[in-house]
């Protein structure tokens, strides 16, 4: 899905084959992704949505993952959704689905969905315009809904100033990174959930990894592969410890309770 890297297939594949994920922040949420799966007691999901796919890695995990489930892929993003469309019928992935649009438009009537999920997506969105309500709908009773988004309080290692232009845009997309882990289990109830599992991720481990991704994605292609390896440690050895207290990313998997 890389503009850069469909310009020269070849070499992307070769690169893929060696290093798998290039982007440091996108191999840390795949393994959260994968994890979070693992507190979801329904194993048979038959209905999946991703709500907000951007380029439908977590859509194209649980197509694979669930070859009998229907999985859609929904983005307001009209190009990203293209390609996934595209890219599933190339690779024969025939039960993943795709949407334009907000979920609210989506041809699928109350109660359609076994599990709903959300990967770094809420915090580009307005509190007040959050669809909580709107996925709580779409799901059917006993359905899952996880969301994943950054703490509002954020963990730092190297110097601020080395990541301005980071936070410039932090400021102009994160309008919706307001909640820590209790206020966003606080949210998740009100709108009609159960939370059965919460935790926060990325410590300081993994955002030591991701400073040193950015900087060295930043200084060039060359570097960023010479130091992506260390990185990449550095988000695996996060993953042994378990962040009690706090970290940079916070998940919550809430169960549609009965009305």
């Amino acid at each position: 899905m890389s503009g850069r890297m469909r310009k020269y297939p070849t070499l992307a594949r070769i690169i893929r084959r060696i290093f798998g994920y290039t982007l440091v922040g996108n191999y840390a949420r795949a393994l959260t992704f994968k994890r979070l799966l693992h507190e979801i007691p329904e194993k048979e999901l038959t209905r999946i949505l991703d709500l907000g796919c951007g380029y439908g890695e977590y859509a194209f995990m649980m197509a694979e993952a669930y070859p009998k489930a229907k999985v859609t892929a929904l983005d307001l993003n009209a190009k990203s959704v293209q390609d996934i469309e595209r890219l599933a019928r190339k690779n024969g992935f025939d039960n993943l689905h795709t949407h334009v649009g907000p979920i609210d438009t989506l041809d699928a009537p109350k109660g359609t969905y076994d599990f709903i999920f959300s990967i770094d997506v809420f915090e580009h969105i307005k509190e007040e315009e959050m669809p909580f309500a709107q996925a709580h709908e779409k799901l059917r009773t006993g359905g899952y809904l996880l969301i994943k988004i950054p703490n509002k309080d954020q963990l730092t290692i190297l110097p601020e100033q080395w990541f301005e232009d980071h936070h410039h845009w932090l400021e102009d997309e994160h309008i919706g990174q307001v909640y820590d882990l209790e206020g966003l289990s606080k949210r998740m109830q009100k709108e009609g959930f159960d939370i059965v599992y919460r935790s926060y991720g990325d410590g300081w481990w993994s955002r030591l990894g991701w400073e040193l991704g950015y900087l060295s994605h930043k200084a060039g292609p060359v570097l960023q592969l010479l130091c992506l390896p260390l990185a990449k440690l550095l988000v695996r050895i996060d993953f042994l410890f378990k962040h009690r207290k706090g970290g940079n990313t916070i998940q919550v998997i809430g169960k549609k309770r009965e009305a």
